[in-house]
């Protein structure tokens, strides 16, 4: 019995964009389309988020501006994708996502450290492979040696039989030290997806984060409204908490309405989703009433 050599492989992570473009038609009607099930949430769970951001400008508005129906004009999707994944996984690491500078400057730090601390790895790694395979060659050679003089597998030395044994054990330490190596670079990968969409978020230069060393613009997106071939949907891709769920929603519900981005950090339509809270600003609510009428 002959052992194989031991084989690496690694992949990449990518990127998503989205451009938000709506008219001002209401009571609007809407229907929630899919729910990917990663998210952990029901139909009725997202039902009632979308119920909860719409509420917020009909407040505002003093009528009904949407509607939920079974055959509803816009499309609501919860997409589960690299943008949610890489969130999940931070969030098993206890890295929580906020779209400030200081948590930036926190997550980068954490991810030169633990990149560095993997490349060590990796080259300790890749060196112990190359011995392992030389020691497969080296005892490959020694059986096939013993076969052409006649002599039976079971009849090899005690040292082959040991050699094979330890062989045996450092083929698992291998295959669980390069499981630990690919989580990692996943970790890894989430944790540049993330730095990726807060150098966006924050107007900063990406440097080494960004192959082109250009500013990033709309590269990473945690909610979309689009009007496609006349189709009107809203995607949803990234939230922490309930609280986040339904302010991406009312942002988008927002598009639909025919709002744009306000300059106003804790509005539900500034660009980034940075506030917790769950009611209007003065720019949200005089940007309603300037498109839909004031009550």
């Amino acid at each position: 019995m002959f052992l194989l050599p031991f084989l690496i492989m690694f992949s990449l992570a990518g990127f998503y964009s989205h451009k938000p473009s709506a008219t001002c038609t209401y009571p609007a009607t809407y229907r929630i389309a899919s729910v990917d099930a990663r998210f952990g949430l029901s139909m009725q769970e997202v039902s009632e988020a979308v119920e909860e951001a719409a509420s917020l400008w009909e407040a505002a508005a003093g009528r009904d501006l949407f509607q939920e129906d079974i055959n509803g004009d816009i499309a609501i999707d919860l997409v589960y994708d690299h943008r949610q994944a890489a969130a999940d996984r931070l969030r098993g690491i206890n890295v929580r996502i906020e779209n400030t500078r200081a948590s930036y400057d926190a997550l980068k730090a954490h991810y030169e450290l633990l990149k560095s601390e993997h490349q060590e790895q990796r080259a300790s790694f890749t060196s112990d492979v190359e011995a392992y395979n030389a020691r497969v060659r080296n005892l490959n050679a020694a059986q096939r040696a013993a076969s052409s003089r006649g002599t039976p597998f079971c009849d090899t030395s005690r040292h082959l039989d040991e050699e094979r044994a330890a062989l045996d054990l450092a083929h698992e330490d291998l295959k669980q030290r390069r499981e630990s190596l690919e989580d990692t670079r996943e970790t890894l990968n989430s944790m540049l997806v993330v730095i990726n969409e807060m150098a966006a978020n924050l107007n900063l230069e990406v440097d080494s984060f960004n192959t082109t060393g250009k500013e990033l613009g709309d590269e990473f997106s945690v909610g979309c409204y689009e009007v496609r071939d006349g189709r009107k949907s809203i995607s949803i891709f990234h939230f922490n908490d309930r609280n986040k769920l339904v302010r991406v929603l009312a942002h988008e519900l927002g598009h639909a309405l025919g709002l744009k981005h306000n300059d106003n950090p804790r509005s539900v339509m500034h660009r980034m989703n940075v506030s917790d809270a769950l009611e209007l600003t003065p720019e949200d609510i005089a940007a309603l009433r300037s498109i839909c009428g004031a009550q």
